[in-house]
């Protein structure tokens, strides 16, 4: 490899060029991910398995481009995927847990297919937050009992937050060059937020959650975690489309695929004209008005308006403090029920299972307790679900609750100002963005004084990805503020 190629923080755009100019290959690539693995996965638990075969995908990649033969932007690419995304291959799926160790998926998740088919490598699999955070309230972000706690890599006493822990913490760190998590309420964009990536949760249903540990079909999505915008609409465009495995979800939002995709609204201008809602209550307030965060997210607002974007501040989200009590609001009745439901399905579809319901999960919980923690964090959450029986009168309720809050709240807001996104400090708005299915991304927007990165999320209506790109892309090209951890 010629010395003048820097793996560290390069992107695809970076890798691609790297491989036309025969100065890299992606086999050194990842030769390379795989020291960075050696040297720092024992001190943050960001990947619980290195995937053996991980050079074997590289090699042919390799043969692919020196042949002419090469499939396109993500050929040769090295991909980590969070531990809920079933890979048919030596690597387990297993959301964390012990519980899941010996079962076999049947095969991989699509976006996995839809990763395949466009030559990229599979990497290995991200720590988590056991079971997508979804297990006790008790049981801290970014811990599993596959791997312990995962550290932050700016301030190993700061959480990573999740549950799509891993993957941020890893590809922050350089062990990977870009990652794939899963969101429920969050689960992308609060890990993006505090290890300083691009975290992009899109619409639910624009991608497929096939082959992948559910919470809750409604609100479930799956997205990129990377260290640049452009990066997360890479692979964005290889893992978008219909599946008639999760049909319902996905043949609506196929409607709404651009032609070409994503890629083409990677616009440095893309900020000019746009007309930004900045929503401050109740999100800024996770951080004290005389921090450098509250200053520096009014220095990046005076950007957004000389980059060309129109900002209507002090938007008010209606009945914003009732969503995010996920108690009043309805959301914790409908997730238990919900995931119940999934989880089953899930692994009644498995092979082979030593655990086939709920139920199990939680009797292996019991016998197994030094192993998981649990007289330590417990499974609360498991057992108020077991006790659920199905969408009932109650679950219903609450689901058309959430339904209503999301239509009367940020869709009025959104609509009713005419705006193209919302511009919210940290990683809060996530709540909302979740229980209406609506996309947002997050992007690196400085660092508090300890070190704990922050970032600004973008927030839009179903189906306004472009929109947001444009924002994001804008933003980020304007201000460059990602560094990688020392």
């Amino acid at each position: 490899m010629n010395s003048q190629f820097v793996i560290e923080e390069s992107s695809i755009e970076d890798i691609q060029r790297g491989f036309s100019e025969n100065r890299l290959t992606s086999r050194q690539l990842v030769e390379f991910y795989r020291r960075q693995f050696d040297f720092l996965n024992l001190r943050l638990q960001g990947v619980i398995e290195f995937n053996p075969d991980a050079g074997d995908e590289a090699d042919q990649a390799d043969s692919r481009m020196r042949s002419g033969t090469k499939i396109g932007d993500m050929d040769g690419i090295p991909v980590l995927l969070k531990d809920s995304i079933n890979t048919k291959d030596k690597l387990k799926t297993t959301a964390g847990s012990y519980a899941l160790l010996e079962a076999e998926v049947g095969g991989d998740a699509t976006v996995v297919e839809k990763l395949r088919e466009a030559g990229a490598v599979i990497l290995g699999k991200a720590s988590m937050s056991e079971w997508s955070q979804f297990r006790s309230g008790k049981v801290p972000s970014g811990w599993c009992a596959r791997t312990g706690q995962g550290k932050n890599p700016y301030n190993e006493f700061e959480s990573p937050y999740g549950s799509s822990s891993g993957s941020a913490i890893s590809v922050a760190a350089n062990m990977a060059a870009v990652s794939l998590g899963t969101d429920t309420t969050g689960s992308i964009i609060c890990p993006a937020n505090y290890n300083s990536v691009v975290g992009f949760k899109p619409t639910v249903g624009l991608t497929s959650r096939a082959g992948i540990i559910p919470v809750s079909p409604r609100q479930d999505s799956v997205g990129p975690i990377c260290r640049t915008v452009s990066d997360a609409v890479y692979v964005l465009d290889t893992i978008v489309g219909f599946d008639p495995r999760d049909r319902q979800a996905t043949l609506e939002a196929a409607k709404f695929i651009p032609n070409g995709r994503y890629k083409q609204f990677l616009n440095k201008n893309g900020l000019a004209g746009k007309r930004l809602g900045v929503v401050r209550n109740p999100f800024s307030a996770s951080y004290i008005p005389e921090s450098i965060v509250r200053s520096d997210f009014e220095d990046h607002l005076k950007t957004l308006r000389e980059k060309g974007a129109i900002l209507v501040d002090n938007m008010e989200i209606e009945n914003v403090d009732l969503i995010m009590d996920c108690n009043a609001c309805g959301s914790d009745t409908a997730l238990l029920a919900e995931f119940k439901i999934s989880i089953n399905e899930y692994l009644r579809e498995l092979p082979t299972s030593p655990v086939r319901y709920l139920s199990d999960i939680i009797a292996f919980n019991k016998k197994h307790y030094l192993l998981e923690k649990t007289n330590e964090y417990g499974q609360d959450l498991f057992e108020l679900s077991e006790l659920t029986n199905g969408i009932g009168k109650e679950e219903q309720a609450a689901i058309e609750m959430l339904a209503e809050l999301s239509r009367e709240g940020f869709e009025k807001l959104m609509k009713e100002n005419e705006l193209d996104a919302t511009v919210s400090l940290g990683p809060l708005v996530a709540v909302v963005l979740g229980i209406g299915g609506y996309p947002g991304i997050t992007v690196p927007a400085g660092y508090e004084e300890d070190g704990t990165p922050f970032g600004i999320c973008f927030g839009g209506l179903k189906w306004t990805e472009p929109k947001l790109i444009e924002v994001a892309y804008g933003f980020e090209q304007a201000t460059k503020l990602r560094r990688p951890p020392s």
